[in-house]
């Protein structure tokens, strides 16, 4: 896949509000988000040109930011489901009047 692709599609992950967020499909678009920095670092080992590889470099820093925030979001959305909104305890809601008094 591309990578203007891929990051279009961690982008459109991220906007979405967090119980629409599926977390797999985060999980797999970051993880192939990896999988593309780790080609691009592999041919950037291999590339001569000066200018072909600032622009291989150019790549693998944007790919390092999507990654980290889709990777941060991933835990946050993970974390949220764990441990799930506390809920109010019975002692805290107003008591009503007796009408027996």
């Amino acid at each position: 896949m591309k990578t203007t692709k891929l990051i279009a599609r961690v982008q459109e992950l991220l906007q979405r509000l967090p119980e629409e967020t599926k977390l797999k499909k985060l999980r797999k678009a970051v993880k192939a988000l990896k999988e593309k920095q780790e080609d691009l670092e592999d041919k950037l080992k291999h590339t001569k040109g000066k200018h072909a590889r600032e622009r291989l470099k150019q790549k693998i820093d944007v790919l390092q930011a999507q990654r980290r925030k889709g990777a941060e979001v991933y835990r946050r959305l993970k974390d949220e489901q764990k441990a799930p909104a506390p809920s109010t305890p019975e002692t805290d809601k107003p008591s009503e009047p007796n009408a027996d008094s």
